[in-house]
């Protein structure tokens, strides 16, 4: 046991300690120490190397790379209630009208938005010009503000410069149709990333192509145009000047997760050297988010280069410089991205190769090309359902500024003869619904009622002859149902005075002609007094200019129907003569129940009527509002019985006389009525004459029994008073008997 070497070693060991000495380690000893001293601390590196990436851990590793906002004079967090009113007070701001004078600002004020653009086609109009920060349209949310029919919104560029030239460009250009209107709106919060990127400048941060040289360096010639090949191989010696003359571009990775890992690593290789690169690199050879530190041709191995190479030249983390630069002798140049390439505007020549497209502008009142297609599109593919209607009425609406276009071209499509049938009930459906609109609050909306007014004869002409040409029968009389229902619901609507619609149906069923109608308005009126002109009235009983008093309609002549023989008219109720061209069936109704409502009741009111009749009148529509609705309403119930009595000719349900026309049957069918209601008329009369005698009659008799209780009144106060005098009298009697005896 005390010849072992160990326990000889150990003694020896002893023995030295205790007289003091110290054995000096060996070489290898020491390399072996040191070796695992630097994998202790090459582990402890490591270590807090992935504990940085932690966000729960709360080590104190101090990073440049900072999310949020830095601000080094307040140490603190803002509480959950100042956020959350620093929030809305900066949509309030994002929200705000025109600015008071900030030459900062980036934020423009639109006042003339198109109801039909979203905050997309807004990115994509004004995107044109550099980033965006920010973009809101302010939706109307009142039906008055849905009336105005237009919007109004904001646009926040990321700088001043591309703000101007966005203002200068866009302020008074036409955008769909709308004039926009611009202005300085109050200064946003710029974000750290905006929300729309140019695609011009978004060319500027994207990596370029591959070039096979060293760190995906461009020639001079490429950088330019990228879409040249490459050129073909070379000597050496011209291989190195390519390659020194190049430029290797520098990207900042678009990519958050990859960013922060190469900040990362950046940090701790300059804190502890390029041995802890080697580490990572032995020990993360397989994994991805670690790939670029071994494929140095990529963008984000570029980037983790010039970061190493830019921070151990003393730049600042958040500042470098920008200025090309060669890493490596006789190397290619290294081109630094820009510090904040939002902030700095968009490049000029970024900036011309993108111009504006201005679009023409329209005239006011006029519809575009693309609308007048759509228009015509719709026209063509209109079928008679309600969602068809509806949507065509709708596009009307919304571009009731071009109301006079649109309505010619609704015209336009009714007059075509070879149109089917059912497509001309849709285009006149459209015209009712549009009519029905015209009062909503939609801007100009009115002018359809104004524009229609002056097309409608000429429409329901047309309609006419596309009525006359259709053979069948009962095809042709469920046409007419439908054309007069329009007519009953626009009398309904009161779109159109009444006597307006009536020449309407006259001019659909063919009781006057389109022609007629305008020779009669361009008539000049030659009896200015008012008093009827004998010679210019034609014959009550020659309306078509055929005499007919020899044709018995109903076994009796036409001029003694109840025994008593017609008249002519001699009131000129309008002050204008009845020509022997043209003889209106309406205008003798109207003169005939005149004649009949309005017959004096003694000799008083025919002379002040005659006094009225010999005032002029100027125009027809004068001579309509004197009549009172209740005669305009007798006077429309009489012409629906005639029109209904009509078409019981035409469809066969009522019997045709021989030898007598359509016409003149329905003028003696029209007279009777009239005869008839006069004869009403003359009743109503004799019974409001009865009634008014009857309670003159029991106001007599109540005005004598008035007069007998008052005289009863009379008499009884009267003897109050004789009988106060008599008792008066005989009190003084006993007085005087009184006195002598005193």
């Amino acid at each position: 046991m005390v010849n072992h070497p160990i326990y000889l070693q150990e003694m020896a060991e002893n023995k030295l300690k205790n007289l003091g000495v110290k054995r000096t380690l060996s070489k290898k000893e020491q390399d072996e120490l040191r070796k695992k001293e630097e994998e202790l601390k090459a582990a402890e590196i490591y270590e807090e190397f992935l504990a940085s990436f932690d966000s729960n851990n709360g080590s104190n590793v101090k990073t440049f790379v900072r999310g949020g906002i830095e601000n080094p004079s307040k140490g603190r967090s803002f509480p959950n209630k100042k956020v959350k009113d620093e929030k809305k007070k900066m949509q309030d701001d994002a929200q705000g009208s025109y600015d008071s004078g900030d030459p900062h600002t980036t934020n423009l004020y639109i006042g003339n938005i198109n109801p039909q653009m979203d905050e997309e086609m807004l990115c994509k109009e004004f995107g044109k010009f550099g980033p965006l920060a920010s973009v809101k349209i302010m939706w109307p949310r009142t039906e008055e503000e849905r009336a105005r029919v237009r919007n109004c919104g904001f646009v926040a560029f990321m700088n001043r410069k591309d703000a101007d030239r966005g203002l200068r460009s866009l302020n008074g250009k036409f955008i769909m149709g709308y004039e926009m209107k611009l202005g300085w709106g109050k200064a946003v919060p710029i974000p750290p990333h905006p929300i729309y990127i140019p695609p011009a400048m978004m060319e500027l941060t994207l990596p370029p192509p591959p070039s096979g040289l060293p760190f995906n360096a461009q020639p001079r010639v490429r950088l330019r145009n990228p879409d040249l090949p490459l050129p073909p191989a070379k000597s050496k010696e011209e291989f190195d000047k390519t390659l020194s003359e190049a430029v290797v571009k520098v990207v900042i990775p678009t990519e958050r997760n990859l960013l922060c890992i190469i900040h990362r690593m950046i940090e701790f290789v300059v804190r502890e050297g390029p041995m802890f690169e080697a580490i990572i690199m032995n020990r993360e050879m397989n994994n991805p988010l670690f790939r670029f530190l071994f494929e140095n041709k990529t963008p984000a191995h570029v980037y983790y280069r010039w970061k190493l190479f830019s921070i151990l030249q003393g730049d600042s983390p958040t500042k470098w410089r920008t200025v090309d630069f060669r890493i490596f002798k006789a190397g290619s140049f290294w081109h630094p991205p820009p510090m904040n390439p939002y902030l700095q505007g968009m490049p000029e020549d970024g900036a011309v190769e993108m111009p504006v497209e201005q679009e023409e502008p329209v005239k006011k009142g006029q519809l575009k090309d693309e609308q007048r297609d759509k228009l015509e599109n719709i026209l063509r593919g209109l079928a008679p359902h309600r969602n068809n209607i509806g949507e065509a009425m709708v596009f009307c609406l919304n571009n009731a500024e071009a109301a006079e276009e649109i309505v010619d071209c609704i015209a336009e499509s009714l007059s075509i003869l070879q149109t089917p049938l059912q497509k001309k009930i849709a285009r006149l459906y459209l015209v009712s619904d549009i009519l029905y609109n015209s009062c909503a609050k939609v801007a100009n909306a009115s002018y359809y009622r104004k524009y229609f007014e002056s097309r409608l004869p000429q429409i329901f002409s047309d309609m006419h002859e596309a009525h006359k040409v259709i053979q069948a029968r009962l095809q042709a009389e469920q046409f007419k149902q439908k054309v007069m229902a329009c007519f009953r619901a626009w009398e309904d609507w009161a779109i159109y005075p009444e006597p307006f619609l009536i020449r309407l149906q006259n001019i659909f069923l063919g009781l006057m002609k389109l022609d007629d109608d305008a020779s009669e308005r361009r008539e000049v009126l030659d009896d200015v007094d008012g008093a009827p002109i004998y010679e210019d009235i034609a014959p009550i009983d020659d309306v078509d200019g055929l005499p007919i008093d020899d044709i018995p309609l109903d076994g009796a002549p036409l001029d003694d129907i109840d025994g008593v023989p017609l008249k002519l008219v001699e009131d000129d109720l309008d002050g204008m003569p009845i020509t022997t061209h043209y003889h209106h069936p309406l205008n003798t109704a109207i003169k005939a129940f005149e004649k009949t409502e309005e017959e004096p009741a003694d000799t008083s009111e025919s002379e002040e009527s005659l006094v009225q009749r010999e005032e002029p009148i100027d125009s027809k529509s004068q001579k309509f509002l004197e009549i009172s609705e209740q005669k305009r309403a007798k006077l429309r119930e009489i012409e629906l019985k005639v029109m209904k009595f009509q078409d019981e000719l035409e469809s066969g349900k009522r019997p045709k006389k021989s030898g007598v026309t359509f016409q003149q049957q329905v003028e003696h069918y029209r007279s009777k009525l009239l005869q008839r209601r006069s004869k009403d008329i003359s009743k109503e009369k004799d019974k409001k004459e009865k009634d008014r005698t009857e309670e003159r009659s029991k106001e007599r008799d109540k005005d004598k029994v008035k007069a007998k209780e008052k005289d009863k009144i009379k008499l009884k106060s009267k003897e109050k008073e004789r009988s106060k005098d008599r008792t008066r009298n005989k009190d003084k009697q006993k007085g005087s008997s009184i006195s002598p005896s005193r």
